[in-house]
Formats: structure tokens, C-alpha cells, sequence
């Protein structure tokens, strides 16, 4: 099985930290940090798990952990990464963040910047090195169980919580937009 269960490394730390191989990650928060969900603790006992991802979906993929980590999460925004979406729509009424709609819910861009300061102060990572991780990953979201994932996990008790928050803010943003347009 994959160890995703590893000492845990700082966003900040992860920027440089990980490698430029295929493999699994996983996201911690800090906890309490997310209104509404928990998740298994970390061996420190410091963490919650919160998403498991994958960097390499298939044979032809050239995704690496790097360029998931940090160049869909850490540096990407709320279009390129599901966390990034997922943690958007659970914290975007209480932290008052903006939205825009184009085909998915977005964060305005001063509110991405507001999210990358959330992360960097709440969240840590880990990661474990798998050549094939697509032949793992369900494996490993059944044994770890985290919270935030929505795919291949629907049995989960807060896949509800997480879906139904993702399509709050979808309709909000696209009220938002529709009023704009009037």
C-alpha cells in the first residue's frame, strides 16, 4: 500500500520539496480549520486529512507530483484544481470571498491570492512516489477516507456536505453573474 501517511511539509516547504515524479499525494488541515469537516488524523495528531490526488492519471499522462502540487494547487487556481474548488466553496461565505462564473464557479483573482494565504496557513502535505498511482488511487481514498474527495467516494459520510457546498456556490456565482448581465 502507499504511505501517504509520511511527516507532513509546509506549503511553503512543498514548493521546493516535491518531486518531479508520478505518484499520490495527500492534503492535512489543520483541525477545525474547514466549517463542517472532519477527517482521519495524521500520526502526529497535529493534521486531518482532507484530499487524496493523484499525479499521473493513466499511461499517457505526463503529470508529475511537482506539477500537480504546485502547479495545479499551490500555484493554480480554483479553474485547475478540484481541492482548490473544494476548499473554495466551504470557506467562501464565512471568509466573504467573490466568485465569477464562466463554465465553473471561480474565486476572483484577489481572492485567489486570499485562498493561497488560507492553504499556506492551514494545510500541509505529503506525498509518496508510485509509478502507476491511477492503479492505486481507489485503494487509497477507500482506506484513508478523505473528506474532500467527490470521486470514488460517494459512501463517504460527508461526500453530501462537500457536493452540496460546491452547488451553493455554483449558484451563487452564477446568480451572480446573471445579475451582472441585467
Amino acid at each position: 500500500m502507499v504511505d501517504l501517511r509520511r511527516s507532513v511539509v509546509s506549503v511553503e516547504a512543498a514548493r521546493d520539496a516535491v518531486p518531479a515524479e508520478p505518484g499520490l499525494y495527500a492534503w492535512w488541515s489543520l483541525p477545525g480549520a474547514l466549517p463542517g469537516i472532519t477527517g482521519p488524523r495524521h500520526p502526529d495528531g497535529g493534521h486531518e486529512l482532507v484530499y487524496v490526488g493523484l499525479a499521473r492519471s493513466g499511461p499517457s499522462s505526463r503529470a508529475t507530483l511537482r506539477s500537480r502540487v504546485v502547479g495545479n494547487h499551490i500555484r493554480g487556481t480554483t479553474g485547475q484544481s478540484t481541492l482548490r474548488r473544494s476548499l473554495a466553496s466551504l470557506l467562501v461565505e464565512r471568509e466573504g470571498w467573490r466568485s465569477r462564473f464562466t463554465d465553473r464557479p471561480l474565486l476572483v483573482p484577489d481572492d485567489e491570492v486570499r485562498l493561497d494565504a488560507w492553504m499556506q496557513q492551514h494545510l500541509a502535505l505529503t506525498w509518496a512516489v508510485h509509478e502507476e498511482p491511477w492503479t492505486v488511487e481507489a485503494q487509497v481514498i477507500a482506506e484513508l477516507t478523505p473528506p474532500l474527495n467527490q470521486s470514488a467516494n460517494a459512501s463517504h459520510p460527508l461526500y453530501r456536505h462537500v457536493r452540496d457546498a460546491r452547488s451553493r456556490w455554483r449558484t451563487a456565482a452564477r446568480a451572480a453573474r446573471d445579475s451582472a448581465d441585467d
